[in-house]
């Protein structure tokens, strides 16, 4: 398994990152090549146990992504966990209150099955692009959103 972290500071509040999380739909605003981001089951998304449906735009092709929350700290944490072939995954968002903002932390931890392993270094380094992509683009859309 390897895990990838990096963090950013953006001018927003705790309270307004967090809340820009708990929308589905603003995921495909900041996670590199997700073109769709849905709730799939009934209730608040911001709960554990809630999944989604992503889908990924990659090489031309549309993918699938199954999601399910697993952790939920109000203003604090938010954590998924899904699955993209035979790479399982976890990635959150670790918030702490900044000077000026926020901090977020994003980390992914990536679990390849069987043959993948062999590719674990270039799916590691992937993943450390994947994780600076996504936090500059989520301070991107937190920064330029009302």
């Amino acid at each position: 398994m390897a895990r990838i972290e990096s963090s950013i500071l953006v001018s927003k509040s705790v309270e307004d990152v967090f809340a820009f999380l708990n929308i589905p739909e603003n995921h495909a605003k900041f996670i590199p090549n997700m073109i769709e981001f849905n709730k799939t089951s009934p209730g608040p998304f911001g709960q554990v146990g809630a999944t989604v449906r992503g889908i990924l735009h990659l090489l031309g092709q549309k993918m699938e992504l199954p999601y399910e929350i697993i952790e939920h700290e109000q203003n604090h944490k938010f954590a998924m966990k899904g699955l993209m072939g035979p790479i399982a995954f976890k990635d959150g968002y670790i918030l702490d209150p900044a000077e000026n903002g926020t901090q977020i932390k994003f980390w992914l931890e990536l679990t390849m099955a069987g043959l993948a392993k062999i590719f674990s270094p270039l799916v590691g380094l992937i993943g450390k692009i994947h994780a600076r992509e996504t936090l500059a683009n989520l301070k991107k859309a937190l920064e330029t959103s009302n």
